[in-house]
């Protein structure tokens, strides 16, 4: 059961009001080490210098899509056990169905489903 305030957590997404809106999720969690890149390659060179506990990516970002970077990441032999949590709307996880990706988070986010998400993964949080 890992406490909340000791989980690390990158969010990536092309979108500054996303970001915003996840990190406010994590927060409200008691998840206060959460990173923020705008790509899946700035994400990537981040990852090279941190160890994160789950990367929560947008699925469609302009270059790097989300399921491009979680493939990236699940070959990586030192990073290959990271949970990859895409954020989507319902209408578009067909897209990413059968792939490298560990869970599901709507969008809009809510507490609710990044808590599931975490959880599940991670184990309850404290």
């Amino acid at each position: 059961m890992p406490a909340a305030k000791t989980v690390t957590v990158l969010v990536v997404d092309d979108q500054q009001t996303m970001r915003g809106l996840a990190r406010q999720c994590l927060k409200k969690l008691g998840v206060i080490d959460v990173a923020l890149a705008a790509s899946g390659d700035a994400a990537f060179e981040l990852m090279q210098t941190k160890k994160f506990d789950a990367v929560i990516s947008d699925l469609n970002m302009p270059g790097m899509s989300g399921v491009d970077l979680a493939e990236k990441i699940k070959a990586h032999p030192a990073l290959n056990s990271t949970p990859i949590f895409l954020a989507t709307s319902d209408a578009y996880r067909d897209q990413a169905s059968g792939s490298s990706i560990d869970h599901f988070v709507s969008k809009p986010f809510s507490v609710a489903d990044v808590r599931e998400a975490l959880e599940t993964h991670l184990g309850p949080l404290s």
